[in-house]
This record gives structure tokens, sequence and C-alpha cells, in this order.
């Protein structure tokens, strides 16, 4: 049994002593070192980062680059005019499109009949024939005004060819006694004239704009609505003896003699009295298209204008 002294336990004692300070230092020296170095990903990792980032810049750049293009800069272009005077903006202003709100106003078909009623009844006159002076008219017939100065085309049998007792009958309630300006044997029409002045002119439409379907409002001392049936464009008119000016003196060749024209006609749906000669057929705008036959027929008014187009 070795001798022990107390000079050999220290020096047992310093030897275990070392061996466990560096034991328990050592880790710690480790964990410093990972502390001051900093973390070094690896470089696939930073590429799919790169990406990711980069991804992320242009879906947020490009939408808020819509967002400008749509709604910004035309807002900006419709409030700011003046920057239509730069140069470089001109290029984004005229693909600039403005979108303005339409609002959609439903109207019944029964407002607007009677609105086109309203604007075309004050040309709209009434027309009667007396047998003498003394006799009181009856208006059973209409009238259209043509001039401010008096000129009215009505139907040829509402005129009075010898005494001059045809009669109208404003919307006034006054009556005037008119006077034969001219005639149209072909299309039964007459052109009179009162002396008055300051009289509410019709509005003509060109009837050649007529379509199928169409609605038209025929006006008389009653109202009769219609459809355009079908729109005749060789319809022919013939009478006898149109070549004498003098109807007292037509001799036995001339009451053979025959002339025929062409004409347009217009075609509805329904089948008009006698009462309803020459009154005027009108459109939903208010506009005068026409003049009513016989029967289902119409004369459009642009077949009419070529017998005004001969006073006026």
């Amino acid at each position: 049994m070795k001798n022990i002294t107390i000079k050999s336990l220290r020096k047992k004692q310093s030897a275990t002593a070392k061996i466990t300070e560096d034991f328990f230092s050592k880790p710690k020296d480790e964990t410093t070192k990972l502390e001051k170095e900093q973390y070094q990903p690896k470089k696939s990792k930073k590429i799919i980062n790169f990406i990711a980032l980069l991804i992320f810049v242009l879906i947020i750049g490009g939408a808020g680059g819509i967002l400008t293009d749509r709604f910004a800069l035309p807002y900006l272009f419709v409030k700011y005019p003046n920057l239509n005077q730069y140069e470089f903006l001109k290029p984004i202003n005229e693909r600039t499109t403005v979108v303005e709100v339409i609002k959609e106003i439903k109207i019944s078909e029964e407002k607007v009949v009677v609105e086109a009623i309203k604007k075309a009844r004050p040309s709209i006159v009434k027309v009667a024939v007396i047998e003498n002076e003394n006799d009181e008219p009856i208006f059973n017939s209409t009238g259209i005004i043509l001039t401010n100065d008096g000129l009215i085309i009505t139907s040829l049998k509402n005129i009075d060819k010898e005494k001059d007792l045809t009669k109208i009958k404003l919307n006034n309630n006054e009556i005037y006694s008119a006077k034969l300006i001219h005639k149209d044997k072909f299309n039964e029409i007459a052109i009179v004239k009162i002396e008055q002045i300051n009289l509410p002119v019709a509005t003509f439409a060109n009837s050649n704009n007529l379509e199928l379907g169409e609605k038209l409002i025929i006006l008389n001392s009653s109202v009769v609505t219609d459809i355009v049936s079908k729109l005749i464009n060789d319809y022919e008119i013939s009478i006898k003896n149109n070549l004498s000016e003098n109807e007292d003196e037509e001799t036995e060749e001339e009451e053979i003699k025959t002339k025929t024209i062409i004409q347009k006609r217009i075609k509805i749906m329904n089948i008009l009295d006698a009462s309803f000669d020459k009154a005027p057929a009108i459109n939903l705008k208010g506009e005068i298209v026409g003049f009513s036959q016989t029967g289902d027929l119409l004369i459009p008014m642009n077949e009419v204008n070529k017998f005004i187009d001969e006073i006026l």
C-alpha cells in the first residue's frame, strides 16, 4: 500500500480539478463560437426565396398598374381636362373609355299614344260643307294645317265646288269660311285657305322610313290605333276625264280618256269606315305619316308632298 501524504493528495486534487474545468469549458466555448457566426442558408434556398419575392413584387405591381390604368387615370382625365395638354399623357387618354350610366325609363304604350295625339292635335281642324249660309255646319270631317297663314289640306269630298261653303273649325272653336285653292283628283284631296295667321302647323314625317309592324294613330272625331301590315310600292290609280280642265265642257272624245299613275300606299290591319276619309295618320312621335284613303289603305305623306309642292 502506497503511502498517502498530504502533498500527494493535493497533486491529485489539482489534476482532477483541471480535467473537470476542461470538460465544462469546452461546450461553452463551442456555444460562444456558434453565437458569433451568422447562419448561412444553402444556395438553393436563396434562389427559391428570391424567386418568391420577385413573383410577389410583380403581382402587387401589376394589380396597382391595372387599377391605375382603369380607374385612377380615367377619373383624373374627366375631373382635370387640362391634363390633355401634356403630350406624354395623350396616348393614355386616347385609350381611356368613360362609361356613362344610362337609366332605363319605361313608358307605357298608352302614355306614348296620348303624348303623340297631344302634339298633333293643335294642327288638326274640323271640316264641314253646308248647303247655304243659313244652315248649321256639321263638322264630321278633318283637315290638317299646312302653313301658319291658313292653307289646309282635306278630303276633296269636303269641298263645295260652286259656292265655297266649306267651313273650317279650329281647336279654339272659331269657324272660318274656306276657299278652294287646288285639288288632286287622283288622291281625292284638296287644299283650301282661310283668312287667319299664326296657326299651329303640322309636323310631317318621311313616310319612306315606315316599317312593317309600326304603330300608327288615325285621328278623326274618334281615334283608331293600327299597325302597318304592308307597304305597296306599285299601287295603280286610274281616272277618267282627268285631261279636261273645264269639266262642264267635256267632249265625247274626252269622256273616254283615262290617265293612270303608279303610287305607293300603306296598308294597315283594319278597315276604316267612310268617316275616316282623308283623316291624318300619325306615328308615335306625333308626326303626320299619311292620310287614310278607303278601307285599309293610307296615302303616304311623301306622295301628298308632291301635290303640296305644286302649291307651295
